[in-house]
């Protein structure tokens, strides 16, 4: 895997992410609820205590660094103070563009941990051109949304942290199909550290991590073109958890066989390390929320679970 990509096409992608600690105001006393920590454990990989803030921002500009060479835009929100989950910014709103229209439809947080980020990320969106909307009445999270190629519907993983009844609501709100799919294994609790899925339709999943109806459901979802099995083992340390971008796709640790998949795409898997950010429990994909263009509005086909 390549340390970094050597072309730099125009990828025509945006990208949210959040900064990692609070600005420097000097009329803002800063102290230890003003940078990412681990400061509770809402799921199995979290490690409470502080982060090398030093090794993070490293790993964090690199990470941007990298879309921008792949010629993303990349928007900056700020951190929330005290609210440390709030670098993973994924998880906030799912964000999409139609028409010139951006829009962000809220998340509804199962924990409360998560809940305190969302007032101040709506005003930080807003500002930022998108008109909000949500949340919806049942819990969903933006890291259990995976859209499928060229807007053709969107898969939510539920069972762990979203309701499957979000489905309706997020299909009303995208005018695209929904497909809901089980998780079951609680150490890959959101759909994205679970599954990706290029943009030539090949999805990477670990298959056990959902109910047998769940992966036949994927087997005949529209936009998949083919799935392949990824290990438990590399799914655990996040390479599913990746960024597809222009040629490249980050992938947050060394993990062959997911590799190898993303090579016989024909894409160029590139090492993002991210060690700071797994002991909170997300990685590449968590930590940036990609905004979705939707050229236009496809019948609705919702498949519940």
């Amino acid at each position: 895997m390549k340390a970094h990509p050597n072309e730099t096409p125009a990828s025509g992608r945006t990208f949210v992410v959040s900064q990692l600690e609070c600005g420097r105001d000097e009329a803002h006393a800063r102290d230890t609820d003003c940078a990412f920590r681990v400061s509770w454990v809402i799921n199995p990989h979290m490690r409470v205590g502080p982060v090398d803030m030093t090794a993070a921002c490293e790993e964090h500009r690199v990470l941007r660094e990298a879309l921008r060479r792949e010629g993303a835009e990349v928007l900056e929100l700020p951190f929330v103070h005290g609210a440390f989950d709030s670098v993973f910014a994924k998880d906030n709103a799912l964000l999409v563009e139609r028409g010139g229209r951006r829009r962000a439809l809220l998340a509804s947080y199962l924990h409360g941990e998560r809940g305190q980020e969302q007032r101040m990320r709506a005003v930080a969106l807003e500002a930022r051109g998108f008109e909000l909307h949500g949340p919806p009445s049942a819990h969903f999270e933006g890291g259990d949304v995976v859209m499928l190629p060229e807007g053709q519907g969107l898969l939510l993983g539920h069972g762990q942290r979203s309701d499957v009844k979000a489905a309706a609501e997020l299909e009303r709100f995208l005018e695209v199909p929904v497909t809901p799919v089980e998780l079951t294994d609680p150490a890959l609790y959101h759909l994205d550290v679970a599954l990706t899925v290029l943009e030539d339709g090949t999805a990477l999943v670990y298959p056990e991590a959902f109910t047998r109806e769940s992966f036949q459901r994927m087997e005949r979802t529209p936009g998949i073109r083919r799935l392949v099995p990824i290990p438990r083992d590399e799914a655990l340390r996040f390479s599913l958890n990746m960024v597809e971008c222009g040629n490249s796709v980050l992938i947050p640790c060394r993990a062959p066989v997911t590799e190898q998949a993303v090579r016989d795409a024909g894409k160029t898997p590139v090492f993002v390390p991210l060690e700071q950010f797994h002991l909170g429990g997300g990685s590449a994909a968590c930590l940036v929320a990609a905004v979705h263009r939707l050229e236009r509005p496809a019948r609705s086909t919702l498949s519940r679970a």
